[in-house]
């Protein structure tokens, strides 16, 4: 066999190879998200972070699903990060339950080392927001309803519309099972739908009460009033990077990187981000562009 049907079959050989693998040069990551405008922003910002600062070549499933779908995901391989909060992380993934005076740093702790001894997966320092689950009523039905709390529902929810999104349906400890137990709550309606749409439905008075984001860029818009978690059902929500562990070993110039925004994207900050996303209608590649850039990540 002459050389160069040698030099072909190679070449043949290759192209298959980098078919199976994904990436031709061998060097790739694959990055989630939940299904939701921050999420998909804190991905896209991380993907893009990566794209300018290393050669590692940066495959996109962002909009994948909530946790339930992320982390059967990250442990198959099927991605390898995904933006995560501790809350979730704590209550979900590790399916712990809130001790009496446990602090944020407690529970960023447990998970970081929880998450690494059993799921060899790497939380990294949470870049500031704390995006908890929360109820929320329109601000003017706040007098009429006489309510500041969530517990002020319990005598009242009978005569109420709840909504929320599905995945918060799904949640052991705090979720919809969570909020009714310690609350005694029994809406007269109960509607799952997509989260864009449940701003609309108590715009028009088809709901009464829904569950928001802390860092929901709607809630300025459509002039809510977020009730007081009195109960404590809901822990703290400080947002990181989690990344696995074999992908580290990989790619070490990763850790710098995914710890890049620690401490740098508070609540006011991240519900700006959104809200040019949800309400202006910018793109969330264009809104993470002109973030890392503005900051000088980029």
């Amino acid at each position: 066999m002459n050389n160069k049907k040698i030099l072909a079959m190679l070449l043949v050989i290759c192209i298959a190879a980098a078919m199976l693998t994904g990436c031709s040069s061998g060097k790739g990551i694959t990055i989630g998200s939940k299904q939701y405008t921050e999420n998909i922003l804190m991905g896209e910002m991380y993907a893009q972070l990566i794209e300018a600062k290393t050669d590692i070549t940066v495959n996109r499933k962002l909009n994948l699903g909530g946790t339930s779908v992320c982390i059967p995901a990250m442990e198959k391989g099927e991605i390898d990060l995904y933006f995560e909060y501790t809350g979730t992380a704590y209550n979900e993934i590790l399916d712990l339950e809130l001790a009496p005076g446990i602090t944020s740093d407690d529970i960023l702790n447990t998970c970081q080392t929880q998450l690494n001894d059993n799921y060899s997966f790497t939380m990294f320092d949470p870049v500031g927001l704390n995006n908890t689950y929360a109820l929320a009523i329109k601000t003017s039905r706040v007098e009429e309803l006489g309510v500041s709390k969530i517990s002020d529902l319990a005598a009242i929810s009978g005569d109420l519309s709840f909504g929320a999104g599905h995945t918060f349906y799904t949640r052991v400890h705090d979720g919809y099972d969570g909020i009714v137990a310690t609350y005694g709550l029994n809406f007269k309606e109960n509607l799952k739908m997509d989260t864009s749409l449940l701003y609309e439905a108590i715009d028009t008075g088809d709901l009464d009460v829904i569950v928001v984001f802390g860092t929901d860029s709607l809630l300025k818009k459509y002039d809510m009033t977020i009730l007081e978690d009195d109960g404590g059902v809901f822990p703290p929500y400080h947002g990181a990077p989690l990344c696995r562990n074999e992908v580290l070993e990989q790619y070490p110039e990763l850790k710098e990187l995914l710890n890049s925004f620690a401490g740098a994207i508070d609540d006011t900050t991240m519900q700006e981000l959104n809200y040019q996303v949800d309400v202006e209608n910018r793109s969330v590649e264009e809104v993470a562009k002109e973030f890392l850039t503005q900051n000088g990540y980029i």
